[in-house]
């Protein structure tokens, strides 16, 4: 018994779907392994609760302990690029966040909550001292939960462009259709490798507006590992549920009372300094703000910038009792 031809070309046609989608996923995957071989992981690697968590560490030993959190899209390497000069009189670890760079990130239900408890994990297994948090952007978030949760681990925080309170905006398209069924891993294996590296130059120098963005930026920063399909599907969860997840922890800041300096730019087109930084310096009971005329969402790549983020943390440690 024949088919009738109608029914033959929609199978035709399903079938033609099928095998163009399966070659845009081996074609990403591809491309996924190249990012992986032109920027391999090149720090060391810590287990903690079966997680593996990469990160690097520079500075003198026995130097005041710093750590270091980088935002979304993002890897260790972009917050190291501009503050590693600035930061060179302290012990920092600088860590690839659960799920973006090289780190790996636990099933189940992720959220700032989680994510803090297990960097508290690695704090201890690495047997460091209370450590002085930075935190860029989305960094800031999860650096307000270390304190809030975790004040034995944590002595104080300088936060940069910090995102840090609910409808910091809806998370973008791409974002939400990453974390739906069928769809999302289409968008993660195929489309996103090979479409998203002719966009990171545009998006970034968006995020660094009104500042110029420094040359080689994104190669030096080793920005194309978020294209890849496991750190862009964990970041692609933080942020479908970004204002859930600062909507559960913003009532909570009045609790921190450890010394916070915030520091941003009024003209930050990417997380609005006048909705987050400075309510938030208000709310602290030690909290401060300092802003830096000109600045965009990444001022730490600016020599004055991290010079800037250095004097705030010397005066962090100053006032920790």
């Amino acid at each position: 018994m024949s088919l009738p031809a109608p029914v033959m070309v929609v199978a035709a046609l399903i079938a033609l779907l099928i095998l163009t989608v399966l070659g845009a996923c081996a074609a990403g995957a591809g491309r996924s392994g190249a990012l992986a071989e032109q920027y391999p992981a090149d720090g060391l690697f810590l287990t903690v609760d079966g997680v593996r968590l990469h990160y690097h560490v520079t500075g003198p030993e026995g130097a005041p302990p710093v750590l270091a959190l980088h935002g979304a899209s993002a890897n260790l390497h972009e917050i190291k690029t501009g503050l590693e000069g600035a930061l060179s009189d302290y012990r920092v670890i600088w860590l690839d966040r659960p799920g973006l760079g090289w780190s790996e990130r636990p099933g189940g239900s992720w959220s700032p909550q989680r994510e803090a408890a297990l960097i508290a994990g690695f704090l201890e297994a690495m047997d460091a001292p209370p450590v002085t948090v930075i935190g860029h952007s989305w960094g800031a978030a999860i650096s307000m939960r270390l304190l809030m949760d975790h004040p034995d681990r944590t002595a104080g925080a300088v936060l940069i462009a910090p995102a840090i309170r609910a409808w910091v905006g809806e998370a973008a398209l791409y974002n939400r259709a990453s974390t739906w069924p069928v769809i999302g891993p289409v968008i993660t294996h195929a489309v996103v490798p090979l479409a998203g590296p002719g966009q990171l130059e545009s998006g970034a120098q968006s995020a660094f507006q009104p500042e110029p963005m420094p040359q080689g930026y994104v190669e030096r920063t080793r920005l194309p590992l978020i294209l890849r399909s496991g750190p862009w599907r964990a970041n692609a969860d933080d942020m479908a549920r970004v204002n859930q997840h600062l909507a559960a922890q913003e009532e909570r800041y009045d609790e921190i009372t450890q010394p916070v300096i915030l520091v941003a730019g009024p003209d930050d087109t990417v997380v609005f300094t006048r909705r987050h930084a400075e309510p938030v310096a208000e709310t602290l009971p030690a909290g401060e703000l300092r802003l830096i005329e000109g600045a965009g969402h990444n001022p730490h790549h600016s020599a004055s910038g991290a010079a800037t983020v250095a004097q705030a943390l010397a005066d962090v440690r100053a006032r920790l009792p």
